[in-house]
């Protein structure tokens, strides 16, 4: 997994492009959400400077896996968009917390076993990157059958709070759950 920081724009203009190519694919065509989009490219507010992708490359180049990572003091989708997904113990914005969006998991040969690969080198990386620089949580709205997968490879995951319907709720195109959803 390479770390590369959203500064470096400009020594790794290549490595960017198959991340916003890929982050279009993943979330504007396949998940159909609506987001800007400029040339085949998603790219929002924060992608800036401040920003930190852990980029996972198969052997022949293909991108598997990646991740945008952002400080949640200047840069959190939680904090600007989602701040009612939050119980009121916990804050979104905090020196030591980052927020981890843009999460794609996507092999070039797709079965569960490699799905799960991809998704713990990625979130491995994460953890470790995080641990060298203090940070003691990672933040991320994601969806709601994702979260077991999540608290499968780091058992420390939890909810910052309940699940909720985000884009329409299921049943709309690129609706769906947010967090833990109960049981039912």
């Amino acid at each position: 997994v390479e770390i590369i920081e959203g500064k470096d724009k400009d020594l790794y203009p290549e490595i960017f492009e198959r991340i916003f190519r890929a982050r279009y694919e993943t979330f504007v065509l396949y998940r159909c959400w609506s987001l800007p989009t400029r040339c085949g490219k998603e790219i929002d507010q924060y992608d800036n400077d401040n920003a930190v992708y852990l980029v996972d490359f198969d052997r022949d180049g293909h991108l598997q896996g990646s991740v945008r990572l952002t400080p949640t003091v200047s840069s959190s989708l939680t904090a600007d968009y989602y701040p009612h997904l939050c119980e009121e113990a916990f804050s979104p914005r905090d020196p030591f917390i980052y927020e981890g969006a843009r999460y794609i998991a996507s092999p070039r040969e797709k079965s569960p076993h490699n799905q799960r690969l991809v998704k713990a080198r990625i979130l491995g990386a994460m953890t470790e990157w995080a641990w060298c620089f203090g940070i003691r949580h990672i933040q991320t709205v994601i969806d709601a059958a994702l979260f077991k997968s999540f608290k499968e490879i780091n058992s420390e995951t939890f909810a910052l709070g309940a699940a909720h319907p985000y884009g329409g709720g299921r049943g709309v195109p690129g609706g769906t759950y947010t967090g833990e959803e109960p049981s039912s």
